[in-house]
């Protein structure tokens, strides 16, 4: 991160200090330069707390339905026979939307019920009436000859069972083509599209016959540059902004990064939005939207804030002054001043970010000077929240 220059500092200073004083706390009444803002006596002092600041990472993306179903053309399902749903109509899950025709398929279903009704029938015949043997009144070559003919009866008892069982298998499996004739909507929402007028030739394969999106939250999709890959995962907080709504913001949470980047020569086909920079691997990611959605709208391009998942102290951007290449802050132990190094994480118009040489609970001075001195005691100083 860039640091700030000390004439950065301290027109900061002064305008932060200003602000403040219109409150409880008036330190100076008018400072209008850096030279100026820096002589003040009375140093103000704040806790330090942890936090987090949203970090450099911008992204784009754009606006989709949670859930939404494109039903393309099938010639393999059978010809086509009717579109059952128009534009604008609401739809259940599981409820028709397209209808083939298949002779092939019906014939073919019927044809496997029948074998199931056959085997069945004679597995209920052998069972039911078994079979007769002529008896010779020999009760010990009878009782030979009725339990081979048992042993023969079971074995047949085994095979049509197996066979049932067989035929069972493929009436399923046709039972599963000719439902397949029928195509139903697998989410709850509202029709967007429809075209009845598609080619029925192997052409026509991949045209839209119906598309559905849910009723229920839109998600961001997009694609993060490899380089963002680093610094982006699931769980962290957004912030989404549209500049058909400039004065407006929405909240949002990383759902989804994937592990594999889309394919090169896709990627500008399948980005649903794009991001910084133009080279290296894609790969995309997805936000749930977790505010209320608003004026948002479907297919609206956003821009994307990613907030940082981590928490680290924060101090007044005020407080942070420079010496060459090394940052510091001024802070208060038993009453007296302390110079501490500091290493600088990401900022914004009024928090720095502290990476590491202070921690929470420390007192910082907000309003340093050049008077400070390493050890000695400062004196009065007005503590703020």
């Amino acid at each position: 991160m860039k640091k700030l220059k000390k004439w950065q500092l301290f027109a900061a200073a002064g305008a932060a200090i200003a602000v403040i004083g219109t409150g409880s706390v008036m330190v100076f009444s008018h400072p209008t330069t850096p030279d100026q803002a820096i002589t003040k006596e009375t140093p103000m002092v704040q806790t330090v707390k942890d936090g987090s600041i949203a970090s450099s990472v911008l992204l784009t993306g754009k606006v989709t339905a949670n859930q939404e179903q494109y039903v393309y053309f099938d010639g393999t399902k059978g010809d086509l026979q009717s579109i059952l749903v128009n534009v604008g109509d609401q739809v259940t899950a599981g409820q028709p939307i397209v209808q083939y025709s298949s002779t092939e398929a019906q014939t073919a279903y019927d044809a496997a019920v029948r074998a199931v009704n056959k085997a069945d029938r004679q597995l209920n015949d052998l069972l039911t009436n078994g079979v007769t043997i002529d008896t010779t009144g020999d009760e010990e070559a009878d009782a030979k000859s009725a339990s081979q003919t048992q042993r023969t009866v079971d074995s047949q008892a085994s095979d049509l069972r197996d066979a049932k069982s067989d035929a069972v298998d493929n009436m399923n499996k046709a039972k599963a083509l000719l439902d397949a004739t029928t195509v139903r909507s697998n989410t709850d929402g509202t029709v967007v599209e429809v075209n009845k007028d598609v080619s029925k030739s192997t052409t026509g394969t991949n045209q839209t016959l119906v598309h559905i999106v849910s009723n229920g939250n839109l998600q961001v999709k997009g694609e993060l540059s490899e380089y963002n890959l680093a610094n982006i995962s699931e769980g962290q907080e957004v912030v989404l902004t549209s500049k058909v709504y400039p004065d407006k913001t929405w909240t949002g949470k990383i759902s989804y990064v994937a592990n594999y980047p889309t394919d090169a020569g896709q990627a500008g086909a399948n980005a649903a939005g794009g991001t910084q920079g133009s080279g290296g691997a894609k790969y995309p990611f997805t936000v749930d939207i977790t505010s209320e959605i608003g004026e948002l709208k479907q297919g609206f391009s956003v821009n994307i804030e990613v907030k940082s998942s981590t928490q680290h102290p924060l101090v007044p951007v005020t407080s942070v002054m420079a010496d060459g290449d090394t940052s510091y802050v001024w802070t208060v132990e038993n009453g007296k001043a302390k110079k501490v190094k500091v290493t600088l994480g990401n900022a914004d118009a009024e928090n720095q970010e502290i990476l590491s040489g202070l921690k929470k609970d420390a007192q910082v001075i907000v309003n340093p000077n050049e008077k400070l001195e390493d050890g000695k005691e400062i004196g009065k100083y007005d503590k703020i929240d």
